[in-house]
């Protein structure tokens, strides 16, 4: 299942049913008849021999046509092929048997979106993902599904949203991580650090011979790196850094705050930040040094503008993204305080403040209430996992 229009052009994309088999309890009561057909189209499909696959499980359904796990895995064969409409009419046959099956479910939600019936797809997915009957690895796969739906339709808070449920749900849900980190490496977000991340762990639950996993270990995360590493080496001053100088400056500015002296402080950060412009501890500490120094208008300004500097040298940084995030709300610049924020949260998925934070600034821009309801939603549902 392609997680955007461009995914092919970065490699393999991952299905949220992908591990689905293993972990749902497939609808059917088990093959009456055709379990040696049935048993050696798994295999087939096992190692992607999919026109045989296809075949095999026919066969099977000859002899058991209420055989729910055979349709199932016929319409995945179908799909895969890219055969929709047989796909479709497998899946049909399948829900009309076992209408309450999440794999069915899940499945009939998949072949929706590969038909490009997205209100279909996202109704199914939502179904399963909402059902507090089913186990939390289940719902996660629902979901999954839905934020690839949200990705593919170009809502990035609603894809985002669904990813980090279902990642609190099973953090062992690789799709999700592989398409969070699609999400955040792209150019709706554009957060390389958080993308990093997910694309790392997504490599450590895969298993070594998958495809996606050495794609992902072989030019994403690589590509990653280099972009990051690219970002560094461009912000003016950094082929001039002298981290000797900036460290002495450091021990003075850093002296002269403990002494209450924050205006000799700040002459000495600015020194620290000209020596090493890649300096996290003296760009917060200039910050700090301006908020203690010049309460005026302009004063203030400086203090974000130096705050701003901090986060984009530590995007792991919660608590500066917080402070940050806080003053530019003050300073009713609440766009800049939006995305400080949901930088915050995606460094900090489970950090209520910045979920608070969020939603606070999304409500004061146009036309974000929507959105502001959705990141409401999540963080009503981490504070209820929080209490479990």
């Amino acid at each position: 299942m392609n997680s955007s229009r461009s995914s092919v052009h970065r490699g393999p994309a991952v299905r949220p049913l992908a591990a689905s088999l293993g972990l749902l309890l497939l609808a059917g009561c088990g093959p009456k008849d055709g379990a040696k057909e049935y048993a050696d189209g798994m295999a087939a499909y096992e190692v992607r021999s999919l026109e045989k696959a296809g075949r095999l499980f026919e066969k099977s359904l000859l002899r058991a046509p209420e055989n729910v796990d055979a349709l199932v895995m016929l319409a995945r064969v179908r799909a895969d092929l890219g055969q929709i409409a047989d796909a479709e009419r497998a899946v049909a046959r399948a829900a009309a048997l076992a209408p309450a099956a999440p794999d069915v479910a899940l499945l009939d939600a998949e072949v929706a979106f590969y038909a490009k019936d997205y209100a279909r797809a996202a109704r199914g997915f939502s179904a399963v993902a909402e059902d507090p009957a089913l186990q939390p690895e289940a719902q996660a796969l629902g979901w999954t599904g839905l934020g690839i739906v949200e990705m593919t339709c170009d809502r990035r808070d609603f894809a985002r949203i669904a990813f980090l449920r279902a990642i609190r749900l099973d953090r062992r849900n690789a799709s999700a991580r592989y398409h969070l980190g699609l999400l955040y490496r792209g150019d709706a977000y554009g957060y390389l650090e958080a993308a990093l991340e997910q694309f790392e762990v997504f490599v450590r639950l895969g298993e070594k011979a998958d495809t996606r996993a050495q794609y992902a270990q072989r030019k994403i995360i690589p590509g990653i790196k280099a972009d990051i590493a690219r970002r560094a080496a461009e912000r003016p001053g950094a082929r001039r850094r002298d981290e000797s100088a900036a460290s002495a400056a450091l021990q003075r500015a850093d002296a002269a705050m403990k002494k209450g002296n924050a205006k000799a402080a700040r002459g000495e950060y600015e020194a620290a930040c000209r020596a090493d412009v890649l300096s996290y501890p003296a760009a917060l500490g200039l910050a700090k040094a301006w908020e203690k120094t010049d309460t005026t208008a302009a004063g203030r300004q400086r203090t974000l503008d130096c705050y701003k500097a901090a986060c984009s040298l530590r995007p792991g940084a919660v608590s500066t993204f917080l402070t940050a995030g806080e003053l530019a709300a003050k300073l009713g610049q609440h766009a800049t305080a939006v995305e400080l924020y949901s930088r915050a949260v995606a460094a900090n998925p489970a950090d209520v403040s910045a979920i608070d934070g969020l939603i606070r600034a999304l409500r004061k821009v146009g036309n974000q209430s929507k959105t502001a309801d959705a990141y409401q939603r999540y963080r009503d549902f981490v504070s209820a996992r929080k209490a479990k």
